[in-house]
């Protein structure tokens, strides 16, 4: 929207914006103040406005370290910058939790990797491990162009605290409807909760930033949208919500910490449809959101021994499931950990134990058709690959909530005693899960 002695005034524009405005008689092509559309009347008009350089928002916060009820999350290297949380996102089948930020404080650095730790603050220099780096975009440098559309990164919460700092601020699904002059909050800001208002929907744009192995480059960035704010340091990830608490944008640059010479005060964000396209499709995630429910475990199972344990929830979940579909061996491997967790003599008091419980999984049981097979393969074997996986996980405690702590499970072509007249919580695949079976 265009702007006239400071406000808006209406209209509708092309807005160009320069480093420094200067008078029409001073320039040799100044910008003109209409656009007319070739073959036609129509006339845009033509506004300019002024602003400082636009700078990642990744930083130390102005009162140092930040405290433990801030929002604020750093990878685990020296001088790395610390950013906000950005967004939730969980695994179609396993439940696992990710978050969504930004990708020059996630994976900033010269070097980033995948399993790299992040940290979120605790009122210390450093913080506590949190998550681990999955993926990220890697700016591509332009000295003239702009390729670049998203600026994110994605790691996997390893720690159930750090996903219940954004349960209260989870979005309340996802909006693509972006207009000058709409109003946005930008929540899960390191620098607490702030309000703001669209001025460009569609901006194209050149930011300094940190490439991996290159250093420092110019990035041409183009699709993002402007906002009247000044963020913080720090501030880089946040999330911007509507005023329906819709999902809008992903926080990443702003001006200086103020306007000055009379330059405008603006803050970028990136549009959250590309940002959850690029890590939705290729890693099976949706956007957690309020109505949503987080299961993490809050504890490893017990186990006796660890390469016996992968070995055998391995085998277990192979035999019982090996044709069926993946979501499936997540779920039965739920039940293992479930049961497990309880630490009862009836399942069994180890991950292990409950495997071997007799007449638990039918693949164990003696003259079973799937028992040879079930023994005899080998670790190594692709077709056992994600059952590995799988096991590995759950001896990290890391399973998610597909059977809402389900404890018995059965085909369900068939009707044991102990099912019926019980309602099943789920059923995935040809199995159905009970979870108040006594």
């Amino acid at each position: 929207m265009r702007q006239t002695a400071g406000r808006h005034d209406g209209a509708r524009c092309l807005k160009v914006f320069v480093s420094q405005k200067r008078p029409s008689r001073a320039l040799d092509a100044p910008a003109p103040a209409f656009l007319t559309l070739p073959a036609s009347d129509i006339r845009i008009p033509i506004d300019v406005e002024a602003l400082p350089p636009l700078l990642p928002r990744g930083g130390v916060l102005p009162s140092g370290a930040p405290g433990a009820d801030l929002n604020a999350v750093k990878a685990d290297r020296q001088g790395a910058p610390w950013g906000s949380y950005g967004y939730l996102m969980r695994h179609r089948f396993d439940g696992r939790t990710y978050l969504v930020g930004s990708g020059h404080v996630l994976a900033g650095g010269p070097e980033p990797q995948v399993g790299d730790r992040l940290m979120i603050s605790d009122g210390t220099g450093n913080g506590r491990p949190a998550a681990r780096l999955v993926a990220w975009t890697t700016p591509v440098p332009s000295e003239a162009g702009y390729p670049n559309t998203v600026d994110a990164a994605l790691a996997e919460i390893v720690r159930p605290e750090a996903a219940a700092r954004l349960t209260g601020r989870l979005p309340t699904g996802v909006s693509g409807d972006i207009r000058s002059g709409m109003h946005l909050h930008l929540t899960g800001a390191a620098s607490g909760r702030q309000r703001t208002m669209v001025v460009c929907e569609r901006a194209t744009l050149a930011v300094d930033a940190d490439v991996p192995g290159l250093g420092r480059r110019r990035v041409g960035f183009r699709d993002q949208a402007l906002c009247r704010a000044v963020t913080r340091p720090g501030d880089s990830g946040g999330s911007l919500l509507n005023d329906r608490g819709r999902a809008v944008g992903l926080h990443g640059w702003g001006n200086r910490d103020g306007a000055d010479e009379g330059r405008s005060d603006i803050s970028v964000f990136t549009p959250i449809a590309p940002v959850l396209d690029t890590f939705a499709k290729h890693h099976d995630l949706d956007l957690l959101t309020d109505m949503d429910v987080i299961t993490m475990p809050l504890d490893r199972p017990p186990v006796d021994d660890l390469d016996d344990a992968i070995d055998l929830v391995a085998r277990t979940l192979y035999g019982e499931a090996r044709r069926e579909p993946a979501e499936t061996r997540f779920a039965i491997a739920e039940v293992v950990y479930n049961r497990a967790i309880k630490r009862s003599p009836r399942f069994g008091l180890s991950v292990e134990a409950v495997c071997r419980q007799p007449d638990q999984f039918s693949c164990w049981n003696p003259g079973d058709p799937n028992r040879g097979r079930t023994l005899s393969i080998s670790l190594k074997d692709p077709e056992i690959a994600d059952c590995v996986t799988i096991a590995r996980d759950l001896v990290a405690g890391r399973v998610g909530g597909l059977t809402l702590g389900a404890d018995h499970f059965h085909h369900r072509r068939v009707s044991p005693y102990y099912s019926r007249e019980h309602a099943p919580c789920a059923q995935i695949g040809n199995y159905v899960f009970f979870n108040d079976i006594p």
